[in-house]
């Protein structure tokens, strides 16, 4: 997925409920894009990155999704933003 990636989205889900529970993480196994309706604060891993190697990144509060990094893993303990959404791509 290049600089083109919110081009190519085939399934937006909200997971504001989820990661109030627990980190989130899909089952299956799959990466994802991030945004934020309303910004905030996020925890992530990309999707080669270990845990250890998490990244903590201000968002912007976004309509669309304007950041193509791939995505493993969004940490509940760490990330204060709201109106979370991931999109799958192709």
């Amino acid at each position: 997925m290049g600089a083109n990636a919110r081009e190519n989205l085939v399934k937006v889900v909200a997971i504001d409920a989820l990661l109030a529970v627990a980190d989130f993480e899909p089952t299956p196994k799959s990466g994802f894009f991030i945004r934020s309706g309303a910004g905030g604060t996020i925890k992530y891993c990309p999707m080669n990155n270990t845990d250890a190697e998490a990244i903590t990144k201000t968002l912007d509060a976004s309509a669309i999704f304007n950041d193509p990094e791939y995505c493993r893993k969004i940490f509940k303990v760490g990330t204060t933003a709201t109106e979370i959404y991931i999109g799958y791509g192709i």
